[in-house]
């Protein structure tokens, strides 16, 4: 199935319903897929083929929206590249995916002047006057052939462990993806979703803008996280019933000092990306009265594996059960499948999984064992079989033959009222192999003075060699644009 068809059929269906808003308008079902359609009639007479990529490096903005389905109409397959990133990260990605046309900003195209881009790619400016010309101009009836490629997407990973990698979805993986996350979370068309997590991230186009789409409901975009102020107000002003972050944005919000005042209609609130702190858990079920939903995915798996589930138990420090049709195994480095309990590398199989890394033969021969795709990830399963997340595989610290992993370090230290956020991470010595250091931020009204106290704390609730032998304290910890912690910026820094 492709999305594109949904919309649509949603246009047919329910033309007058709105579909899409932003700070300065808001589109009809009608009139967003009339702009689409307008759009890829554009990308038809400039010679795009299906199969031919198209880059869009924007900010969560209708213009993101409009060339994201625009794409699957030609049947071009979309490249997202986050907007934020270096003349010479953008050179990487753009040079690997050899794309024809690059539509993105003023801002980011100033940048990408000064990128070695090969080849001769066209480029469309959405905030000048060509973008919207360029679709006013456009012959309104249907001039596109419909897409029977199997490809959609390629999203490149964040490079922790070398240079960036484009996995590559297809119309199925979103597809599926989207349905069943909205099925599991009871997403229905009456609900308003409040995209904020930038589009250039599989969670907020697969469970944010696609499932929403899927549904028949409603989304909102506000261009990037500025402050819980502005975003809770968003919230309450257009009557946010489900909002996906990671849980950096949950923390912020619930420091907010006035977020007791705030009259929110959400019913539905996940998080994924990075491990939820129990004490963020708690404290929103205390304030809000439900729960937030914790679950896990990868951009590889388009990209929810697992989620806690709605209705049923949720187990804190779990990312909870497989979504249906999705299967999962622990196994050990044997690829043998480990016991109850016992942690192992997660691996994967289902629709959700991509077709493969772009280009890269001999990286997909690693990833993918007798059909199985491995995550990287070390997990364990419970008798119920709720999933744990123990750690990256490559994460991990080893201590002087001991493994230590960082998010049980880190879940210790959310607990001490002085600490905002913190990373954990392993740093070389000559003796012992690997010392572990924690990188934090603290509360307002605390300062370094509290390192002694941080370590006590750690050393009634922690193995010894668990402890961190070094506390470093920073105003701000460096993220991705989907609000994970870069540990590997962390390491380059300090090591």
């Amino acid at each position: 199935m492709n999305l594109d068809l949904i919309l649509q059929d949603h246009a047919k269906k329910t033309p007058e319903k709105v579909a899409l808003g932003w700070e300065s308008g808001s589109y009809t079902y009608r009139e967003l897929n009339k702009q689409v359609q307008k759009l890829a009639n554009q990308f038809y007479l400039n010679g795009i083929k299906q199969g031919d990529r198209i880059a869009i490096i924007l900010d969560n903005c209708p213009e993101f929206v409009i060339s994201y389905y625009a794409c699957m109409r030609v049947g071009a397959i979309n490249v997202p590249i986050n907007p934020s990133l270096t003349s010479r990260e953008f050179g990487i990605i753009i040079n690997d995916s050899t794309p024809e046309i690059i539509i993105t900003n003023e801002k980011v195209n100033n940048v990408l002047k000064k990128t070695n881009i090969e080849g001769n790619p066209k480029f469309l400016i959405t905030d000048n006057d060509r973008f919207s010309k360029l679709i006013q101009d456009s012959p309104a009836e249907n001039l596109t052939n419909p897409s029977n490629i199997e490809e959609c997407t390629i999203l490149y990973t964040s490079g922790t462990t070398g240079l960036p990698k484009g996995a590559v979805l297809t119309h199925h993986n979103l597809y599926h993806n989207a349905k069943t996350f909205a099925e599991a979370l009871g997403i229905n068309k009456n609900d308003k979703t409040l995209i904020i997590a930038p589009l250039s991230h599989i969670a907020a186009q697969s469970n944010c803008l696609n499932t929403t789409l899927v549904t028949g409901g409603y989304s909102y975009l506000m261009p990037r996280w500025e402050s819980s102020t502005k975003t809770l107000r968003t919230m309450e002003e257009k009557e946010i019933t489900f909002f996906f972050g990671p849980p950096t944005m949950y923390t912020y919000s619930l420091n907010d000092p006035d977020i007791n005042r705030y009259h929110l209609k959400l019913r539905i609130a996940y998080t994924g990306a990075a491990p939820l702190p129990e004490e963020i858990f708690n404290k929103w079920r205390e304030i809000f009265g439900f729960e937030i939903i914790e679950g896990y995915g990868l951009t590889e798996c388009s990209p929810v594996v697992s989620v806690n589930p709605l209705q049923g138990r949720k187990k804190l420090g779990s990312v909870g059960l497989p979504i249906n049709d999705v299967s999962v195994k622990i196994v050990n480095d044997q690829f043998e499948e480990v016991p109850i309990g016992k942690s192992g590398e997660l691996i994967v199989q289902g629709p959700n999984v991509m077709k493969g890394y772009f280009n890269r033969e001999e990286e997909n021969s690693k990833t993918f064992v007798d059909g199985w795709f491995k995550t990287g990830d070390i997990a364990k399963r419970d008798d119920d079989g709720y999933l744990y997340i123990v750690d990256r595989k490559k994460d991990m610290i080893i201590r002087s033959g001991f493994n230590v992993y960082p998010r049980e370090v880190e879940e210790v230290l959310y607990q001490h009222p002085a600490v905002l956020e913190v990373a954990v991470i392993g740093y070389p010595h000559e003796e012992k192999g690997e010392l572990v250091m924690a990188v934090l931020t603290l509360k307002h009204g605390y300062s370094e003075e509290v390192a002694n106290d941080l370590k006590d704390f750690c050393k009634e609730r922690l193995a010894t060699y668990k402890v961190p032998f070094k506390f470093e304290f920073v105003d701000e910890l460096q993220k991705t644009s989907s609000g994970k912690i870069l540990k590997a910026k962390l390491r380059e820094l300090y090591f």
